[in-house]
């Protein structure tokens, strides 16, 4: 294309001439251009004209969803490209462009979707430090509710321990003499708080400071009625009916009075047979039936004065 310099020093006339020179000899008369068949009155919009025919006739334009457009004319290709982790492009006979995801896909920046489902059949990793599926948000390795203070899960939920906010209280499974549902306290006192009323259903177990294959166990017999049992506010240790000699004269309310050791409060009963010998009987009166010759064939005790 032709072009004009214009100085500074050039009058009026001279920068006329130039102009007109460079419109005759470059740009040509627009008078010609309808004699071409062309509705235009300038070579700007005769070249879109013609470029429209053209299209129309021999090419095809591309346009995306912000409605920018691309003409794409006769002779010319369109490339269809994709990084590993963005898209497949194929060309098939006749005329077909099949473009599908590829296996893997990395998104550099934020993924968003407001209509419609998602469906992976590999699995989705995402680097980001902030992720949020509807209201549950995941951060790290924290997982809270944007819109609660709670997370609802509606099937079984399984973990390897259950910690509370602070890990003074921890739910988790022992293993040693077998494997054991075990609640813990990480406190110094080892202190765990109750605010319930437990129900067990027969015996409770204590395994002792060493766990190993022997264990305390308190049952009950199945109760026919409401029971209570009262734990004195002392210190001390329980009694049982195979203790011997744990009861001790102080563990007495008092002596045993006279009314307990009448002679018609201790029955018959509550003696036990071959209970009472000599050593019982307070100044013993021995009487010895003897034989004809002096032997002793009975004796008989008796209490004396």
């Amino acid at each position: 294309m032709a072009f004009t310099v214009i100085n500074t020093t050039d009058t009026l006339e001279q920068a006329r001439v130039k102009l007109n020179n460079l419109t005759t000899n470059d740009f040509g008369d627009p008078a010609t251009l309808a004699g071409a068949g062309l509705s235009a009155t300038s070579i700007c919009g005769a070249v879109v004209e013609i470029a429209g025919v053209a299209f129309s006739a021999a090419g095809w334009v591309i346009r995306d969803s912000s409605s920018s457009i691309q003409a794409v004319g006769a002779g010319q290709t369109l490339d269809v490209k994709g990084t590993s982790n963005q898209i497949n492009a194929v060309v098939s006979n006749p005329d077909t462009l099949t473009i599908s995801l590829t296996p893997n896909i990395t998104i550099s920046g934020n993924f968003t979707t407001t209509a419609g489902n998602i469906t992976a059949s590999g699995n989705i990793t995402a680097s980001g430090s902030l992720h949020t599926l509807g209201t549950v948000e995941i951060s790290g390795n924290t997982i809270r509710s944007t819109d609660s203070s709670r997370i609802n899960i509606n099937d079984t939920f399984r973990a390897t321990a259950f910690e509370s906010s602070t890990a003074l209280a921890i739910l988790d499974e022992f293993t040693g003499a077998g494997i054991f549902p075990r609640i813990r306290s990480t406190r110094a006192d080892k202190v765990f708080l109750f605010d319930v009323l437990p129900l067990f259903n027969t015996s409770i177990l204590f395994e002792g400071s060493s766990a190993d294959d022997f264990e305390t166990t308190v049952t009950v017999t199945n109760p026919t009625a409401d029971r209570t049992i009262t734990i004195p506010d002392i210190t001390g240790t329980l009694i049982t009916t195979a203790d011997t000699g744990t009861v001790t004269v102080t563990m007495l309310a008092g002596s045993i009075t006279g009314g307990k050791l009448l002679d018609d409060a201790i029955t018959e009963a509550k003696i036990a047979d071959d209970a009472v010998g000599s050593d019982q009987l307070k100044n013993v009166v021995q009487l010895n039936i003897l034989n004809s010759s002096a032997g002793i064939l009975k004796t008989i005790y008796g209490a004396g004065a």
